[in-house]
């Protein structure tokens, strides 16, 4: 085992990345972009899919290694300072959740949200929070424009985005 998959394990098991279920899946792939737009960078690009930022490597990856990389012990390993930070902040995420979303439907729409703002220039939208909101809406109706404030509100709070609040 390389320096790469027990470093990925260890991030791996800190965010409880699963492979057993879609929403399993669905969280595992938010988490990891939502840990690499802090800097904790684990090498995987994302692109825009139905569900939001989607990398097909790290789904790859998953499926390859998750089984060994979740068994082992790596408790004579430590990450960076920053890293272990960035894992808790991530994290910590989900304590943020209303009832009115799922775990799944939190991680899609904050990692959603973030990938449009972090991608602006692409998707050809002004820095106003309003069109990011509208721009989410349009390619996820299921979410409303509140919700989509209380999101963003919650990626400033906690350090991934800046934002009006």
């Amino acid at each position: 085992m390389n320096n790469i998959d027990i470093a990925s394990g260890i991030v791996f098991q800190k965010l409880e990345i699963s492979k057993d279920s879609f929403d399993a899946r669905l969280i595992s792939q938010k988490k990891i972009y939502l840990l690499q737009s802090l800097g904790t960078n684990l090498g995987y690009t994302y692109n825009w899919y139905v569900r939001g930022p989607y990398s097909p490597a790290l789904t790859s990856y998953i499926y390859a290694n998750l089984d060994v990389l979740a068994s082992n012990d790596f408790s004579d390993y430590k990450l960076a300072k920053r890293a272990e930070s960035n894992i808790q902040c991530v994290n910590n995420l989900e304590k943020r959740k209303r009832a009115d979303f799922t775990t799944a439907s939190w991680y899609e729409l904050l990692a959603s949200l973030l990938y449009i703002y972090n991608n602006k220039e692409s998707w050809k939208i002004d820095d106003q929070e309003h069109t990011l909101f509208l721009t989410l809406i349009k390619n996820k109706p299921q979410y409303n424009e509140e919700q989509c404030q209380y999101a963003f509100g919650i990626l400033g709070d906690e350090g991934f985005a800046k934002t009006g609040s």
